[in-house]
């Protein structure tokens, strides 16, 4: 009868253990445990979710998108192809060469992190990274926000105002990344995703 109260002594530990490690750890949604900790994100990304649930219930975006997507492969593979979408858009924008180095873009519904970076003119997209590295550009938004951008039906300058997005960095880099999304939303219309 004592080895019962020692196993369930040791699971009640274990989970003691896992409050204390930190939400980077247990990776986005996709592939993280099904508890995500919003708050622990980034700087921000509570009042951008809050923001994505008003377009949400206003018709703005996709409310079905904003659900937590859980371990759903294929999810997670339409989630990577509309990322690596924004990459050929942020390509093509006149802007381009504008951007920093490397900036991260954060989904807060799925705490998925992608690093765009450029380099001798490509622009490269590091899907499922840990987070922005030190005195990196953020940017924190939702993946219905980007597939409107994307198709040319919301405005970057609609998501700023609205809260779908915010930009984290210094001034400079700010505005550039700024500019990029405001070319890539004025001038793609991409059906597909």
């Amino acid at each position: 009868m004592e080895r019962p109260s020692h196993l369930g002594a040791t699971i009640a530990l274990v989970g003691l253990l896992g409050l204390g490690t930190a939400s980077a750890a247990f990776g986005c949604a996709f592939h993280a445990m099904p508890d995500v900790q919003l708050t622990g994100m980034y700087p921000g990304s509570l009042s951008v979710a809050v923001a994505l649930r008003r377009a949400a219930d206003n018709g703005v975006i996709d409310s079905a998108a904003l659900e937590a997507p859980g371990k759903r492969r294929a999810v997670y593979i339409d989630s990577v192809r509309r990322l690596h979408a924004l990459r050929k858009a942020i390509a093509a924008s006149p802007a381009v060469s504008d951007l920093p180095a490397s900036f991260s873009l954060g989904y807060v519904e799925s705490q998925l992190w992608t690093r765009y970076s450029q380099s001798g003119g490509e622009i490269r997209a590091d899907v499922h990274t840990d987070g922005p590295a030190e005195g990196e550009a953020v940017v924190l938004t939702g993946e219905p926000v980007i597939v409107e951008l994307l198709a040319g039906r919301l405005s970057i300058e609609r998501a700023l105002g609205d809260g779908m997005v915010l930009i984290q960095g210094n001034d400079i880099n700010k505005a550039a990344i700024r500019h990029v999304l405001h070319a890539t939303s004025m001038s793609n219309n991409i059906s597909s995703l």
